[in-house]
């Protein structure tokens, strides 16, 4: 079997994305596990090596996609224009620069020059109109360029938290999150379970949206009129879901770990718990692409940027799920 195609993504040049690209890849043991392409220059990439403590990483110049010698990073260069790297700054030049490279990355995908895709951390705010009108982040761009249906699970050890709902305000939870919807998403969830994760008969856990989940409806209607039905009606349909839970009791008590998936309602829900968890080392995964595209779960951390101080767990786990996700996969679809 040919070795995996992995693309990766800069991020925003004026943050830790590089960094952390840079640690992971100086090991020549996680270099030899896949063929890895880099959407950068080596203008940007000399200048982030010099920041950071490890060994230089060996870099050829290629077109997505193209002929690699064992152990080498392919340098596919997305600008046509020189940067000028501002460690720690939020600006419009780390903006343009991040989104360029995802845009040549996606379309090395959709040329088939490569199988997964690994996104680094970029600024949402960075992102000028002229590129991308109201960019809300990597997971709403990727599922409008690809069209399809996507679900975010946040994934660590044996844990993966889905988000029923992504970047959209607390205020529009409800009206979003009526019975089809939430239908939809669990559907989505088990699927992706199964298909990306390679479990046979996911068990899952499905969280309330009121404090106690609703106590009753004393605390709000939607557990009744919403989720409950749809936990019923999938049970009838042979997915083993479960709740609604209430959310502190459920992560407090760790019943998390008798359920192969949890499926958050909200964003903040499902993600302050599992960073608290798992923050170093938990990885963000696209479900629902016709590719497999993971990134680490943290963002641009333009605080640190610049002082050899970024962890480089979070990533390192980013490039073992693409590579076991896309082989899960194929075996899925063989």
């Amino acid at each position: 079997m040919n070795k995996l195609k992995i693309g990766i993504t800069s991020g925003d040049i004026n943050g830790i994305g590089l960094e952390v690209i840079l640690k992971v890849l100086s090991l020549k043991e996680i270099r030899l596990k896949a063929d890895f392409y880099l959407f950068s220059s080596p203008e940007i990439i000399t200048i982030h090596q010099k920041s950071i403590k490890s060994e230089v990483v060996p870099f050829f110049n290629v077109q997505p996609g193209g002929n690699l010698e064992p152990g080498i990073i392919g340098l596919c260069d997305p600008w046509d224009r020189s940067f000028n790297v501002q460690f720690g700054i939020q600006n419009n030049e780390g903006g343009i620069a991040a989104f360029d490279s995802l845009d040549f990355a996606c379309s090395s995908i959709e040329n088939k020059k490569i199988d997964a895709l690994i996104t680094a951390p970029l600024c949402k705010a960075n992102i000028p109109q002229s590129k991308y009108l109201d960019f809300k982040g990597h997971t709403e761009y990727l599922a409008n360029r690809f069209n399809s249906s996507t679900m975010m699970i946040m994934t660590a050890d044996k844990t993966r938290v889905a988000l029923a709902s992504d970047h959209i305000p607390l205020s529009e939870i409800s009206e979003t999150v009526n019975v089809s919807y939430l239908n939809k998403k669990i559907d989505e969830f088990n699927l992706a379970l199964k298909f990306d994760f390679d479990i046979s008969n996911p068990k899952i856990a499905i969280l309330g949206l009121n404090p106690h989940a609703g106590d009753g409806g004393k605390i709000g209607l939607e557990e009744k009129n919403t989720i409950i039905p749809c936990i019923q009606l999938k049970r009838k349909e042979g997915i083993i879901a479960h709740g609604p839970f209430p959310s502190d009791s459920f992560f407090g008590k760790k019943l998390y770990l008798q359920f192969d998936g949890v499926l958050a309602i909200y964003h903040d829900q499902g993600l302050i718990p599992f960073k608290m968890l798992y923050f170093e080392k938990g990885v963000n995964n696209t479900c629902g692409l016709p590719f497999i595209r993971t990134s680490p779960d943290h963002g641009v951390a333009f605080d640190i940027a610049g002082q050899n101080l970024a962890d480089e767990t979070s990533f390192r786990e980013s490039i073992f799920h693409a590579i076991k996700r896309t082989k899960a996969r194929q075996e899925y679809t063989a």
